[in-house]
């Protein structure tokens, strides 16, 4: 049994591994293009102006599901991450592969929307179920969303503060702290479950609120930032205010789940157990008396 869970993390670690080389050969070449960057909508993205009437667009209904699916995912997150362990695991890999092939489809599929929704349905939905099915997957998966969410907030202050010029220290945080916090959370299931479900869950509400609120412009600086992409200037206030939604929901999370829903239930005294089966075992005899 040990060996054969050690051969799973191993085939797990090879294709996270071969996804980050997919991923840096990506991006090298993104950044090395000249193409504007969009917005969901198919705006091109103008530059940060604090004028409430630069943020008027038009919400369509593909990505006005998924930030609401993203906000009402990450709420569940919050409250019920570790008391639902299931129902967390599948919305984590529902989530995530859905999200991964919703973009795969923007970028490089030229499909009418109600198509790629399809598309982006199936593949969640299987994600989903293969993250619940497979225990290890969806605490492995866990992990990796949230590992990828903290560096990518980490690499952002970072980025603001010092602005470096290789692509290998966002590389290299992303992947080491994703591939750490996915070991952990095999081994250590509770805490880590807690803290990873209020991280992701924080991350996908932030993400919903920044799309009604400035099609998700907060969100594309952050990634142009992270990954030396063409700056499109510095944000405003309304930015800074839904960046903080970030840690004020992790914060609600953990407290929420470590003294409420995640909490362990008390050990029984030494003793009750057997005066519980023994008042059983009396209950049963009057009623068959």
């Amino acid at each position: 049994m040990i060996e054969r869970s050690r051969r799973f993390y191993l085939s797990l670690l090879r294709a996270f591994s071969v996804l980050a080389l997919c991923s840096v050969s990506s991006i090298t070449a993104n950044t090395n293009s000249t193409k504007t960057t969009e917005t969901p909508n198919g705006n091109a993205l103008k530059s940060f102006s604090c004028e409430w009437k630069d943020l008027e667009f038009p919400i369509t209904y593909g990505p006005g599901i998924a930030a609401s699916l993203c906000v009402l995912i990450g709420g569940f997150h919050l409250i019920f991450g570790f008391k639902k362990q299931r129902a967390t695991l599948f919305l984590t890999g529902f989530s995530s592969a859905a999200f991964l092939t919703y973009m795969i489809c923007l970028i490089r599929s030229s499909l009418h929307i109600q198509y790629i929704l399809l598309i982006t349905a199936a593949v969640g939905i299987f994600g989903g179920i293969l993250c619940t099915t497979v225990i290890f997957c969806g605490l492995f998966t866990s992990g990796i969303v949230a590992g990828f969410s903290l560096s990518m907030v980490f690499l952002f202050g970072l980025a603001s503060l010092y602005q470096y010029t290789t692509l290998s220290i966002p590389i290299g945080v992303l992947v080491s702290v994703s591939v750490l916090l996915a070991g952990a959370s095999v081994w250590w299931k509770r805490v880590l479950l807690i803290i990873s479900s209020s991280i992701y869950g924080g991350v996908l509400i932030m993400g919903g609120i920044d799309y009604f609120i400035e099609d998700l412009r907060l969100v594309h600086h952050a990634w142009d930032k992270v990954f030396i992409k063409q700056d499109t200037g510095k944000p405003c206030f309304f930015s800074w205010i839904i960046l903080g939604v970030w840690p004020l929901m992790v914060l609600v999370g953990l407290l929420v789940q470590f003294l409420k829903t995640g909490k362990k239930p008390p050990k029984p005294a030494k003793g009750e157990n057997h005066r519980r089966n023994h008042s059983s075992q009396n209950d049963q005899s009057f009623q068959l008396v």
